[in-house]
Order: structure tokens, then C-alpha cells, then sequence
């Protein structure tokens, strides 16, 4: 007993001088990983934000484009709404990540002020363009058009603030990456200045009218300070051998395609001002669009490497303080090991077996620590092994019976043929109509769907077409019901979707979308040419007068009858209930 408390002491004293040495390390490590982290955070807020900038620049070219068309010529106006439509989401997914990293480092989660008007510019930029490219291009004033585009430019200018603060703060923080950030600023800003410099033209080649004094005065200032930026260009950045090369060959680009074609573009429209330009401003726009992304790349690459070394930094750090940890942590298992094997090699396996049966007695499956290695502890642990399998055994068939039991479940509710829920289903919602009325749950509301000449399709085809036409009529309707709502076979060529919280406005159009979709394209069938359904559909919805499932069913079963009855391929609403899409040519209540 008092060797082993001698033991105990020593080992103590031991592990209080390992675990000094071991902390101050790790304190140095630790404070170089939490810099790193700091710094970390701020670079990818800076780098966020200037992608938030090149975003807000980007969207100015398919604008651009589009007040400089004519709604008439439908192909290209409708792909460069698309395109306007792409861009516009890109700002508003790098406004968002931008907010959420700002948020994260301001007090109380507060918004940036500089961030919310910079949105707010935005948003009114849009509505001009918005309301500007609806109309004609000859009602499309120049002033006008080159107001839109300068909120749009105001918009940019509203998050230099920002940028300027993020640019700061990451210099202060990170300066061994100063070098790497000032580049990506440069280009963030030639980025800007050159989208800016070519909206300047946009007005004029899209009326087109010569270029006055003001703009040239503007177009001349522009392209000053881009030329300053490019002789404030650094002729190498060490980025590391790794990327020198790719950064490299993407400056060449930059060079020739920015500097020289872009502006060599802009120079010599300038000179024609008040001839024919010889092109309008979308092609324009098109032709400067790849050499400005060229900045937005090479911006980009700059700003990874960056982030590249600082995380590798932080990696580093966190990789030393876990190998102090390793060892430290290895120095303790020993002193552990040390002391513990001088315990009696009885007690111990005796102990550890008494816990492990009373965790398999509470459920607990798994295999604990042992000790011991007589042949009587391995004994005991095989008996402890053979009553372990036995439960695994026992929890694996109830497993078992509950999945099969899930399985048949799912198969009495399922109809086999087109894979919705079947009447069976609908009938365990309901409950028994024939017996006594069940209330109906609030908001619930029922469509009735019936293939119009269905028997037709079966006499003519036979039944694998007809069967083909009621799985691909429920694969469409499928496609617009979603949870919490439920589509059912009813029977036959009859379908029921049952929803819950939709208003009389909603079930109406989610009714109307189904049945265009239903009627909408033709169905493959093998040996039939051309083949295509419609269906008719009986609309009801809970409320003062129907308050019962059979109720429900019932007025939905007349407005179906009588969607048959005018016509079929129609939506009828249950009698007594509002059509609440009047205007719609398929309603039986329209003009």
C-alpha cells in the first residue's frame, strides 16, 4: 500500500511538470491558431465583398444589353431577361453571404447600414430598368436610360465604403498577404471602372447619338484612372510557385484582352462620335463581357491564394497543438498504464465484467473494457459474449417484424398501378361515411378528377394503353402535389387530391395547374400516333356549409358532375362556393 502511494506521487509529479512544458507550448500555438482564425474570417469577408462588388458590376452588362432591345424581337429579349434574371441572382446571393459574415462580426447581429443602402439603391436601379425595358425604344428617353444606368453605378459606389473598411481591416490584420490583396483591389476597382467606362457608350449606341461633353469629360476621367491602376499594377506578386504560373498566364490575358482590346474598343468608338458607331450597344457589350470576367479571374485567384496561406498557416498551428496534445495525452496513458497495472488482477476483471452485464441488462450492446486473462475472467467473458448475441438476436427479429410490418402497411395503402395513395388510404383519413359524419379538420379542402372518355381510350387501345394513360395522368398530377397535401386513386379513372390550409384562391389555381399539365402534352404510347387527355375536375372547400367529410365528397362530387355536364376539361366549384378565378376561361362562372 505505501509503494503503490509512492508510486501514485511520483507519477503525479511527473505529469505536473509534462503538463507545464506541454502548456506553454500549446499557449503559443494556440494564440498563433486564434490569429490565424482572426485573420481567416477577415480575408473571407474581404473576399466576399469584393465579389459582392464584381456581382453588382456584372448585372450592369445583361441590363445593358436589355435596354438597348426591343421587346418585339421576342428570342433575344426573352434570353437576356434570363440572362438579367442569372446575374441579378448572383448579386443577391453575394449581398446575402456578405450579410450574414457582417452580421456575424457586428454588434448584436445588426445589419450594415452601408450594406442596406447599397441593397436598397439596388432595388430602385431595378425598378427603373424594369419599368424602362416594357416599353418601346423609342419611348426609352437617353435620359432616362442613362439614369437607370447610374443608379445602377450608384448602387456599386454604395458598398465602396465597405470594401474600403474590409480592405483596411485585412491589410492591418494579414500583412504578409498585403501584397496579394492590393492586387485583387486593383483589379476589383479596373473591374469596376471598365464596366463603368462602357456603360458610358451604351446610351450612345443605343439611340444612337453623338457623344456630349459631359460624357466625354466622364469616359475621359474613367479612363485616367485605369490607367493609373495599371501602372500602380506590381510587375510580380509572390503568390508562391505553386500559382505563379496560372497567374501568370491569366495576366497575359488581362493585358491583351482588357488593356488592349476593351480599351482599344472604347477609344475608337469615342472617335466616331457623331458617325456611325458601327455597332450598338449590345454587341458591345457582348464583345467587352469576357475580357472584364478575365479581371474578375485573375481578382479571384489572387484572393484564394491569399486565403490559401492563411488557412495553411492556421493548419499548421493546429496541427502542432495537437501534436503537443498527442504526446502530452500519450505521456498520461503511460503513467496510467504504469499504475494501473499494479492493481489486483482479480478484483478488477470482476468489476469490469459485473459493469458490462449490468449495461447489457439496460440495453447497452456494446463490448466494454475487459480486463484479466485467467481462465476463468475468459470464461466469464465468453458467457457474457454468448448473452450479448442472443439480445442482438432478439432486437434484429423485432427489427425485422416492424419493417415487414411498415412494408404490408404501405402495400394495403398504395394503389399498385400508378403508385398513389389508394381509397383505402383516403377512407383511414375520412373514416366510415356510412356511419356516422366525421367533422372536418379546419382549412381542408377536396379535388375531384375524372379522365374525361376514358372508355374510349380502352375500347380503341385496349387496356395496356388505358393503363399507361392512368400512370402517366397521376405521374402529372404527382408533379403539383406536394406535403402536406395527398393525391389518390380514387377509382377507376378517378382521382381525389386532399389538401389542407389552402384558400379557395390557391385550391382553384392548384386545380387549374393540374389540369393544364394533365391536357398539356401528348402521351407515348406504343402504336399510337398522337394521344393526349383532359379531365375534368369538382372543386370544394370546408367552411360554413360544408362541415363534414361527407359533405366535402358530396359537393365535390356534384361540381365534378357538373364540370361533365358543361363540357369536361373544366374546374366547376362546388355549388355555393365563390369562383375565385372569375377571369379564367375555363371556369363555368366566366364570360
Amino acid at each position: 500500500m505505501q509503494l503503490q502511494a509512492q508510486l501514485r506521487v511520483g507519477a503525479a509529479l511527473l505529469l505536473a511538470v509534462a503538463a507545464g512544458i506541454s502548456t506553454y507550448v500549446f499557449a503559443g500555438y494556440a494564440h498563433a491558431y486564434a490569429q490565424s482564425s482572426r485573420n481567416l474570417r477577415v480575408l473571407t469577408s474581404y473576399d466576399e465583398v469584393l465579389k459582392a462588388g464584381n456581382a453588382l458590376s456584372a448585372e450592369r452588362a445583361p441590363t445593358n444589353i436589355l435596354l438597348s432591345l426591343d421587346r418585339s424581337d421576342e428570342p433575344a429579349y426573352a434570353s437576356t431577361r434570363l440572362q438579367v434574371a442569372a446575374a441579378r441572382r448572383r448579386t443577391d446571393d453575394a449581398l446575402e453571404q456578405l450579410d450574414r459574415l457582417t452580421r456575424e462580426s457586428a454588434p448584436g447581429g445588426a445589419k450594415n447600414p452601408q450594406l442596406a443602402r447599397t441593397q436598397a439603391c439596388l432595388l430602385q436601379a431595378r425598378g427603373k430598368i424594369d419599368a424602362l425595358s416594357r416599353n418601346a425604344p423609342s419611348l426609352r428617353s437617353p435620359q432616362d436610360l442613362q439614369n437607370a444606368i447610374d443608379t445602377m453605378i450608384g448602387a456599386r459606389t454604395q458598398l465602396d465604403p465597405l470594401i474600403n473598411g474590409l480592405y483596411r481591416e485585412a491589410i492591418q490584420r494579414a500583412p504578409d498577404q498585403a501584397g496579394i490583396m492590393q492586387m485583387a483591389r486593383i483589379l476589383g476597382d479596373l473591374r469596376e471602372y471598365g464596366g463603368r467606362l462602357g456603360s458610358m457608350l451604351v446610351v450612345p449606341l443605343s439611340t444612337p447619338e453623338p457623344i456630349g461633353p459631359a460624357r466625354h469629360l466622364m469616359i475621359a476621367t474613367l479612363r485616367g484612372r485605369i490607367t493609373e491602376l495599371h501602372r500602380l499594377m506590381p510587375d510580380r506578386v509572390e503568390t508562391g510557385e505553386q500559382h505563379t504560373r496560372s497567374i501568370d498566364q491569366l495576366r497575359g490575358q488581362v493585358e491583351q484582352q482588357f488593356f488592349g482590346h476593351t480599351l482599344g474598343l472604347v477609344d475608337a468608338l469615342v472617335v466616331r462620335s457623331g458617325t456611325d458607331y458601327g455597332m450598338r450597344a449590345a454587341a458591345f457589350t457582348r464583345q467587352v463581357l469576357p475580357d472584364l470576367m478575365s479581371l474578375e479571374k485573375l481578382e479571384d485567384l489572387f484572393m484564394q491564394r491569399a486565403i490559401v496561406q492563411v488557412t495553411q498557416a492556421k493548419r499548421d498551428s493546429g496541427r502542432e497543438m495537437v501534436l503537443v496534445s498527442t504526446c502530452l495525452l500519450s505521456f498520461i496513458l503511460f503513467l496510467v498504464f504504469m499504475l494501473r497495472s499494479t492493481e489486483n488482477l482479480i478484483v478488477r476483471p470482476l468489476l469490469l465484467a459485473k459493469n458490462e452485464i449490468v449495461k447489457l441488462a439496460n440495453g447497452d450492446l456494446r463490448r466494454a473494457p475487459r480486463a484479466g486473462n485467467s481462465a476463468e475472467a475468459r470464461a466469464l467473458h465468453d458467457a457474457i459474449d454468448a448473452l450479448r448475441r442472443q439480445h442482438v438476436h432478439s432486437m434484429h427479429l423485432a427489427i425485422e417484424r416492424d419493417e415487414l410490418s411498415k412494408a404490408l402497411r404501405t402495400q394495403a395503402h398504395t394503389d399498385a398501378l400508378t403508385g398513389l395513395l389508394n381509397r383505402h388510404a383516403l377512407e383511414e383519413i375520412t373514416g366510415d361515411l356510412s356511419v356516422e359524419p366525421v367533422r372536418l379538420s379546419k382549412g381542408r379542402g377536396l379535388i375531384l378528377i375524372d379522365v374525361d372518355f376514358f372508355k374510349p381510350i380502352n375500347d380503341a387501345y385496349g387496356h395496356v394503353v388505358g393503363d399507361l394513360v392512368l400512370r402517366e395522368v397521376a405521374n402529372r398530377i404527382k408533379q403539383w402535389v406536394t406535403e402536406p397535401h395527398m393525391a389518390f386513386r380514387y377509382g377507376g379513372e378517378e382521382f381525389a387530391v386532399l389538401t389542407n390550409g389552402l384558400t379557395r384562391t390557391e385550391l382553384w389555381k392548384l386545380a387549374e395547374n393540374i389540369r393544364q399539365t394533365i391536357s398539356g402534352d401528348e402521351i407515348a404510347a406504343p402504336g399510337v400516333s398522337s394521344l393526349t387527355v383532359t379531365a375534368s375536375f369538382g372543386i370544394a372547400k370546408g367552411d360554413a356549409a360544408v362541415l363534414t367529410w361527407l359533405d366535402l365528397l358530396n359537393t365535390a362530387d356534384a361540381a365534378l358532375y357538373q364540370a361533365k355536364a358543361q363540357g369536361r376539361n373544366q374546374l366547376v366549384a362546388a355549388p355555393g362556393v365563390p369562383d375565385p378565378v372569375s377571369a379564367d376561361r375555363h371556369s363555368p362562372f366566366g364570360t
